[in-house]
């Protein structure tokens, strides 16, 4: 089993290490990906659609998903660990009601898909899948507040204490996202392509209104809004 990463900069554990050259507010997560500004578009897209399509196939209304055109460089701040602060985003609406580890899933689905997509495209390396994860810490940050109301907390290593293990939440969304991944890689397109979308918009380009997954017994304590 893969062990957990202590990054130096914050209290944060990632599946891969941070790069020996790694130091705090000196280089921007971008620059690991090394991507050209169309494949690092491409990428981002991959990781909206990904959180875009669980939504949908776990119930939660999607109101639109949005790709800014300087892919967050310019536009915002930057966070502390040099992270964009908006590159895209999607947004939800309405009412709904899922289990915890499905909401969990959803979050974690941007950061699994982008990984997924980098393996099948051949981009892949242990530098960009470090990158990957520490551009997601918001999408942690989420998994972390919504647990906590469900007196849960988030787990990197074996622990007695009641609480959910991260390795479990991205296996939870790599199987939902296997499911979808035709659908995943359709509306990362239009998103790519387009640089905004309705929900309406969303669902036909992904061919997905609401999908049911089967819900394990183990998931009843739910997240709403």
């Amino acid at each position: 089993m893969m062990p957990w990463h202590l990054n130096s900069d914050q209290h944060l554990y990632t599946r891969h290490p941070e790069p020996q050259d790694w130091s705090r507010g000196e280089t921007f997560l971008y620059e690991y990906m090394d991507f050209s500004d169309a494949t690092l578009r491409r990428a981002i897209a991959v990781h909206e659609a990904g959180h875009a399509v669980l939504d949908m196939a776990f119930g939660i209304p999607v109101a639109e998903i949005h790709l800014c055109e300087d892919l967050g460089r310019y536009s915002g701040a930057t966070r502390g660990d040099g992270t964009p602060d908006a590159a895209a985003w999607v947004k939800t609406g309405g009412e709904w009601r899922v289990s915890y580890m499905r909401y969990a899933a959803m979050c974690a689905a941007g950061e699994r898909a982008q990984d997924r997509w980098m393996h099948e495209t051949g981009l892949w390396t242990r530098e960009r899948a470090w990158a990957c994860e520490r551009t997601a810490g918001n999408d942690r940050e989420q998994i972390e507040q919504q647990l906590r109301t469900c007196r849960r907390e988030v787990h990197f290593s074996p622990s007695p204490a009641p609480g959910v293990q991260y390795r479990t939440v991205q296996a939870v969304a790599d199987s939902a996202l296997s499911h979808l991944w035709d659908r995943t890689l359709r509306l990362a397109a239009a998103v790519d392509e387009h640089g905004h979308l309705t929900g309406r918009q969303a669902a036909r380009c992904a061919d997905l209104t609401y999908v049911a997954i089967p819900c394990d017994e183990s998931e009843s304590e739910e997240v709403a809004a």
